[in-house]
């Protein structure tokens, strides 16, 4: 049966000998968030924050009860280490809760546990065990190894659940202030070096990669090729992302998806259409207020509009040049790369795999989350000086100056280590967005309407012939449209910049997250000061002081 029981044949051990050790000590066991006590309740709870909308709602989806006892029995006999457990550290994620696990003869091991909302239920462990799996046995990727898990939910836990080794060495955030600017460099050069052992995999198709086990009778799955597996364990099968798999979407609308996996570039981007098409056609979104979305008709048109250019992309086009299947890790923040304690340049650890997929080149690559470049940065290599006068500027003035300068020669460094370590990566990064947008808008379109695509679908039509099409571009225009179009995408944008400058301010994201550090009542009252000066000033946006407020995120 699919899915059950699916463990590494040395931690099968525990199934058979669970009995034999004692899954907590003799003492108390220990519970332990963010250095203080709790109670099995607040483990359930998520508490790693407050939202400031929807909190209960929010609170709710993270929710998660379990069988702890269940839970320290796996622990205990995980891995080459047989100790009772002794103390449970609770940590949270946005989609996990993970729990770092200490047992009696000082060893540790992370117990990792999805929330509800994180994914499809069964995929989402399973696919991220098999990546694990994969780069830990068959690449230098440095991840963390996996010692027992289950990815279906009626386990003797009572949820899913990842046991793995503790990441060695420490995080990035905790190093890089301290490191100088040349070993900045060299940190991302080694990253570099990491991201083209990804690129280099050859898999057969774009979707999620699992072990063949974990394939159910009805799921489709193209097996890697011997060369890349040669133990003939792992495939790509459906894809695991959240947005394949609504939530309380009818069964009816989902029938029409196609999960994968997808064999080619246009393959990917058709299912992309197809579903969205689905979506919107048995069940609209109706939006009263907010940034421009186009109607119905409008929406269905340009999805369809969008399904034609995807079926003519060839490796003449632009975007066909990159179109290999590839693994790449979306999230490379600080908190998810491990650096050595004694030399920070060294990672030893990338962790949080957690709905990682397998795309397209063109799609995948980025600049790493710490990056951070501005919508001026220009790709090329020609390198950036800081103005003549810097001096002779306030303290303010310098330290923004310097850091926009400094996070821009970060980018000039990724882009050259790119460049050195994977030509095609490199290529990739200097893509024209366009073309990674067009995919990103489609995807997104029954959440967000169609104003986005359908002008990355004008640009398209504007560089036709030059970016390598042939035959009649289907994204037909009028002058005026165009300019109606133009029109109304600069109103969308102007309603997204109001949801930026609110995310800016208040530190926050889309949900309205607080760190549970911050005061959460500062937060609040930020929050209303904030929305009061955009009123003030909603002629600057068009808006009405009544349509500002509708408006507002939190």
């Amino acid at each position: 049966m699919p899915f059950l029981f699916s463990i590494p044949p040395m931690s099968m051990k525990f199934w058979r000998v669970k009995h034999a050790i004692s899954s907590s000590s003799s003492r108390t066991l220990s519970i332990l968030c963010r250095g203080e006590r709790i109670g099995r309740e607040d483990l359930f709870r998520y508490t790693n924050g407050r939202f400031l909308v929807r909190e209960k709602e929010l609170c709710d989806q993270r929710y998660l009860k379990f069988d702890l006892d269940q839970l320290c029995a796996v622990a205990a006999s995980a891995g080459s280490s047989k100790s009772p457990i002794r103390t449970i550290e609770k940590m949270e994620g946005g989609f996990s809760k993970a729990l770092l696990i200490s047992k009696e003869d000082g060893t540790e091991v992370v117990a990792k546990l999805p929330f509800p909302i994180a994914g499809p239920p069964k995929y989402l462990t399973a696919s991220e065990v098999a990546v694990l799996q994969y780069l830990h046995d068959h690449t230098t990727v440095p991840v963390p190894k996996v010692l027992a898990w289950n990815a279906d939910s009626f386990n003797p836990v009572g949820a899913e659940y990842i046991i793995m080794e503790k990441a060695v060495g420490c995080q990035l955030v905790k190093k890089w202030g301290e490191m100088e600017d040349l070993s900045h460099f060299e940190f991302i050069k080694n990253l570099c070096q990491i991201e083209a052992d990804l690129a280099a995999i050859a898999f057969p198709a774009n979707g999620s990669l699992y072990l063949r086990e974990s394939m159910g009778a009805g799921d489709k799955y193209k097996p890697l090729a011997p060369e890349m597996d040669p133990s003939g364990h792992f495939c790509i099968g459906p894809s695991c992302e959240r947005s394949w798999f609504g939530k309380d979407e009818a069964e009816s609308v989902q029938a029409r998806f196609d999960r994968g996996p997808w064999p080619t570039l246009p393959a990917f981007g058709v299912a992309l259409a197809e579903r969205e098409i689905a979506r919107i056609e048995q069940n609209p979104k109706v939006v009263p207020y907010g940034p421009p979305r186009g109607s119905t008709e409008e929406q269905l048109a340009i999805l369809k509009m969008a399904k034609e250019v995807f079926l003519k992309i060839d490796a003449k086009t632009l975007p066909g040049r990159f179109p290999w299947p590839t693994l790449w890790h979306t999230d490379l923040h600080m908190g998810n790369i491990y650096v050595s304690d004694t030399e920070p340049t060294q990672i030893v650890s990338l962790i949080d795999w957690q709905s990682i997929v397998v795309s397209p080149l063109f799609y995948q690559v980025r600049f790493p989350e710490f990056i951070s470049i501005g919508e001026d940065y220009e790709l090329g290599s020609e390198i950036p000086t800081l103005p003549g006068n810097i001096d002779e500027m306030d303290d303010d003035d310098q330290a923004i100056l310097r850091f926009k300068h400094k996070q821009t020669m970060m980018g000039k460094a990724y882009e050259a280590a790119s460049g050195f370590k994977n030509k095609n990566v490199f290529k990739s990064i200097r893509l024209p967005p366009l073309f990674r947008q067009l995919l990103l808008r489609c995807g997104e379109a029954w959440e967000e309407g169609i104003v986005p695509l359908r002008v990355c679908l004008i640009s398209i039509a504007d560089v036709w012939n030059e970016a390598g099409f042939s035959g009649d571009c289907p994204c037909n225009f009028s002058k005026d449209e165009i300019e109606k179009y133009q029109h109304e995408f600069q109103e969308y944008r102007d309603h997204h910049k109001i949801y930026e400058l609110a995310r800016e301010y208040l530190g926050t994201d889309t949900d309205g997250w607080i760190a549970p550090d911050d005061d959460f009542e500062e937060k609040q009252q930020r929050n209303k000061e904030l929305l009061d000066i955009c009123i003030a000033h909603c002629a600057e946006y068009g808006k009405s002081g009544e349509e500002m407020r509708k408006i507002w995120p939190y």
